[in-house]
C-alpha cells in the first residue's frame, strides 16, 4: 500500500481553519494519522489548503465522496485524493 493512498487534499479552507478544526471535522470518518494545513513561510498564515491522511485508504475514499463540496468554517471545500485532479478544480 502506498503511503499516498489514504491521503486527501482539502482545498478552499477558510484562513481561520487550523489542524485541530480540520481533524475534528474529518475524524468521524475514521482514524486519522496526519493533518497538515499548509502555511505561508513568511507570515505563517494559512494558504487555504491542507492534507489529511487516514490510516485506512477506504476511509479516505468514503470521506472524499461525502465531503467534497461541503461547507467548513463558512467556505465550500474541495476534497480529492492526492494525485487526483484537485489542481485543475481548485481555485482559492
Amino acid at each position: 500500500m502506498s503511503s499516498e493512498e489514504g491521503k486527501l487534499f482539502v482545498g478552499g479552507l477558510n484562513f481561520i481553519t487550523n489542524e485541530q478544526a480540520l481533524e475534528d471535522h474529518f475524524s468521524s470518518f475514521g482514524p486519522i494519522s496526519e493533518v497538515v494545513v499548509v502555511k505561508d513561510r513568511e507570515t505563517q498564515r494559512s494558504r487555504g489548503f491542507g492534507f489529511i491522511t487516514f490510516s485506512n485508504p477506504e476511509y479516505a475514499s468514503d470521506t472524499m465522496r461525502a465531503m467534497n463540496g461541503e461547507s467548513l468554517d463558512g467556505r465550500q471545500i474541495c476534497v480529492d485524493h492526492v494525485g487526483g485532479n484537485y489542481r485543475d478544480n481548485y481555485d482559492n
